[in-house]
């Protein structure tokens, strides 16, 4: 039996350090820190720029045009401060994701802000593993967001010429290639034996 210094065993905690420092464990943890960046690029761009373009009007004289003052009084009065909440906020109201789905993303970007700086403390630090929950919940999220733009891209008629169409078994080219990168992800995880 180990000694214990208060909790900590040094034997069981050296045990972890090694398993943490396998091969395919840090290619592991780094492999989900990517997946997990990408996912949240993905979600800002569904957030940010798509509800931006929703207000776009077309092109003149070569410059893209949105409609500026009705962007400013739909979406960023709900949150002057913060253009990512503010839109958040108009998700909410188009029935988009819920207000709980809105606020869990502070807890997503927090922990991808963690992965993303503090990466190595993630693959040396025992006690520190990526959080696959927020993950799990960003991409549920991204799916609901992605759901709404392609029912508004329904309602103005882009699908017309496929006929009447499933919403849900419509697949995004972006989720269907973050799907294919979790399935490769997925597929070299270390197997328990």
């Amino acid at each position: 039996m180990g000694v214990k210094i208060g909790k900590l065993d040094p034997e069981a905690y050296r045990r972890r350090l090694e398993a943490k420092l396998e091969p395919d464990n840090i290619r592991a943890t780094l492999g989900f820190a990517g997946l997990y960046q990408m996912t949240h690029e993905l979600i800002k761009v569904a957030v940010l720029d798509e509800v931006r373009e929703f207000y776009w009007r077309g092109i003149e004289r070569g410059t893209m045009v949105y409609d500026e003052p009705r962007y400013a009084d739909d979406v960023l009065a709900r949150a002057p401060k913060d253009r990512f909440r503010a839109s958040l906020l108009w998700l909410v109201e188009g029935d988009a994701i819920t207000l709980a789905q809105a606020d869990r993303l502070d807890d997503i970007y927090t922990h991808r802000h963690d992965l993303s700086h503090e990466l190595i403390k993630y693959i040396v630090d025992p006690d520190f593993e990526p959080d696959v929950e927020l993950l799990t919940d960003a991409l549920a999220i991204l799916r609901a967001v992605r759901r709404f733009w392609t029912s508004v891209e329904k309602d103005i008629g882009s699908f017309e010429e496929f006929g009447d169409i499933d919403l849900d078994e419509v697949t995004p080219l972006s989720l269907a290639i973050l799907q294919r990168c979790i399935d490769a992800y997925l597929a070299g995880l270390p197997t328990s034996e």
